[in-house]
C-alpha cells in the first residue's frame, strides 16, 4: 500500500476538516428529552446525527439511522467488520470558558469547543481516515463501520439499542481516550448514599438547602449550601470560612446574604472528569468540609459530618474503606458528582472507578458500613464490570504495529478509569486521540484540539484501517 499516497492524501483535507469540526461543535448535543419521532435524546442530539450522517453521504460512503439512538457510516465489505465507534453527545456546556464553547475558536494552534476532543474531533477524525483509505484505492479484505452514538455520556443506552437491532462488528477501536493503546478499562459503580434527615429545628446553624453537580462523571466545580444565621453576623460567618480555608489546601469558601436570616455558602473548585479527580479540585466535597468544621445542620448534622469524613476532598477510597490497586490497572478513584439537601433528605452520588482486582459487591458493602453508623443508607445506581483485551491479542499488536510506525514513537498498553464505547463491542479497544504527556481537557472549561495532533491522528487512523482491514 501506499502510505506515502495515504498521508498526503490527509494533509489536503486539514482546511476542510476544521470547517468541519467547527460546524460539529456548534450543535450543543447534550443530551434532552425526546423530541418528537426518532429523538430520544432531543432536537440537538439528533441534528447533530442527522448532520455527520450527511457528511458520511457526502463522502461516497452507506449509512443508516438506528432509530436516532446511533448512526453508522460504512465503508467496503467481507467476511469481517471493523468497527470504529464515538459519540456525538457532549457533556454540558458548564462554566469558566475564556472562548465560546460553540464558538470553534482558534487560537495559537489550537481549536476550542466542547466535544473538539470528546468526542465529535475523533470522530470526524475517523470519518476523514476512511475517505483517505477510500480515495488512495487501498483494497480491503474486510468492511469498516463507523458507528456514531448519541448517548455515551450518560449510560450508553444507545448502544445497547444499537446491538439489539444491529450485528456488531468483529473488532475494532474507540477514538475516544488516548494514544498508544487502551486495553483495560477499570470497572465502574455510582453509589447513592442517602438519609432522611427530620428537618432542621433547633440548629444553631441550620442547612436548608445543598446543591453541587449535575452528572456523576463530572466532578463539579461550585457547591452551594443556603444556612440560616440565627443572628450570626455574615461578616463573622466569613471570617469563619477564611479560617476553615486557611488550614486546607485549595480551599475557596464565601458567604452572601440571601434574605430572610439565610446566608448561601459558596465553594469554588476546579471541574473535571470523574477517571481523573487528581486533576480537580471538588467543590462538593470542599462545602461538606467547611459545613462539618462549622458544625452546621440539625437533621443534617450527622449525615453532612459522615460525608465530610468519609469521602470529602479524599479520591482514593481511603476514607471510605475502599482503596485498592493493582499492577495491571492502577488505583481505585472515587469522586462526589452529585450532592443534594432539600431539607428533608439529603443524598451524594459517587462516581468509583476499580482496577481488575476489586469487587463491586465488597466495594458496595464497605462503604454500608462506613456510612451506616449515620443512619445512612446505600444502593447501587449504575455499574459496569472492566474491560481487559489481552495485550497479545491481534487488534492490540495491530495498533501498537501502527502507531510505532506512523510516529516512531514507543508503543505500549494502557489502562484507564475512564470508560469507552470499547466496553460494548466484542474485541476492542481505546486508539487515541489525545497523545502521551497531553492535558486530558474533557468534561472541563476551554476543552480544546491541537490541530497539528489531531491530523497526525487521521493518519494513525487512516494506516490503522489499512493495517487491520486492508488486503
Amino acid at each position: 500500500m501506499s502510505y506515502e499516497n495515504l498521508d498526503s492524501l490527509v494533509d489536503s483535507y486539514r482546511d476542510e476538516l476544521i470547517e468541519n469540526i467547527r460546524k460539529w461543535i456548534a450543535i450543543p448535543s447534550v443530551k434532552a428529552e425526546p423530541s418528537g419521532e426518532n429523538a430520544p435524546f432531543g432536537e440537538n442530539v439528533r441534528r447533530m446525527l442527522d448532520t455527520a450522517l450527511e457528511d458520511g453521504r457526502r463522502f461516497g460512503f452507506e449509512t443508516r439511522d438506528i432509530d436516532g439512538y446511533a448512526g453508522d457510516i460504512s465503508y467496503g465489505s467481507g467476511p469481517q467488520t471493523l468497527g470504529i465507534l464515538a459519540h456525538l453527545d457532549v457533556v454540558p456546556l458548564g462554566d469558566g470558558w475564556k472562548h465560546d464553547p460553540l464558538g470553534g475558536e482558534i487560537e495559537d494552534g489550537r481549536l476550542y469547543g466542547r466535544g473538539t476532543t470528546d468526542d465529535k474531533g475523533p470522530a470526524l477524525c475517523a470519518l476523514y481516515a476512511m475517505r483517505a483509505v477510500k480515495e488512495a484505492g487501498i483494497p480491503m479484505k474486510h468492511g469498516v463501520r463507523l458507528i456514531l452514538g448519541c448517548d455515551e455520556e450518560t449510560g450508553m443506552t444507545d448502544m445497547h439499542h444499537y446491538a439489539s437491532k444491529v450485528k456488531l462488528p468483529d473488532y475494532g477501536f474507540s477514538p475516544d481516550a488516548e494514544f498508544p493503546v487502551i486495553n483495560i478499562e477499570k470497572g465502574g459503580v455510582n453509589l447513592r448514599l442517602s438519609k432522611v434527615t427530620g428537618g432542621e429545628d433547633g440548629a444553631k446553624l441550620p442547612v436548608y438547602s445543598l446543591y453541587a453537580g449535575e452528572r456523576p462523571n463530572v466532578i463539579p466545580a461550585e457547591a452551594v449550601a443556603v444556612v440560616g444565621l440565627n443572628g450570626m453576623a455574615l461578616d463573622a460567618l466569613n471570617e469563619k470560612l477564611s479560617a476553615i480555608a486557611s488550614t486546607h489546601e485549595h480551599f475557596q469558601l464565601k458567604a452572601v446574604p440571601v434574605g430572610e436570616g439565610r446566608a448561601k455558602i459558596v465553594a469554588t473548585g476546579v471541574n473535571g472528569h470523574a477517571a481523573m479527580p487528581y486533576r480537580a479540585v471538588n467543590a462538593a466535597g470542599m462545602l461538606l468540609v467547611a459545613l462539618s468544621e462549622l458544625d452546621a445542620g440539625g437533621g443534617s448534622r450527622e449525615a453532612i459530618a459522615m460525608l465530610a469524613k468519609a469521602i470529602g476532598m479524599d479520591y482514593t477510597g481511603k476514607s471510605l474503606g475502599i482503596a485498592c490497586e493493582d499492577e495491571l490497572s492502577g488505583p481505585l478513584t472515587c469522586s462526589l458528582g452529585i450532592l443534594r439537601y432539600d431539607g428533608n433528605e439529603i443524598s451524594a452520588l459517587l462516581d468509583i472507578r476499580y482496577p481488575l482486582c476489586a469487587d463491586e459487591a465488597l466495594i458496595l458493602g464497605q462503604a454500608a458500613r462506613r456510612v451506616g453508623p449515620a443512619g445512612m443508607s446505600v444502593c447501587c445506581a449504575s455499574s459496569h464490570t472492566p474491560l481487559h483485551v489481552p495485550a497479545e491479542s491481534r487488534i492490540v499488536q495491530g495498533l501498537l504495529k501502527v502507531y510505532h510506525e506512523v510516529t516512531g514513537l514507543d508503543a505500549y498498553t494502557v489502562a484507564i478509569g475512564g470508560g469507552t464505547y470499547s466496553r460494548t463491542m466484542p474485541n476492542t479497544v481505546a486508539f487515541g486521540v489525545c497523545f502521551p504527556g497531553d492535558m486530558d481537557v474533557c468534561h472541563i472549561a476551554d476543552e480544546y484540539m491541537d490541530l497539528d495532533k489531531m491530523m497526525l491522528g487521521v493518519k494513525i487512523f487512516a494506516h490503522a484501517i489499512a493495517e487491520l482491514a486492508g488486503a
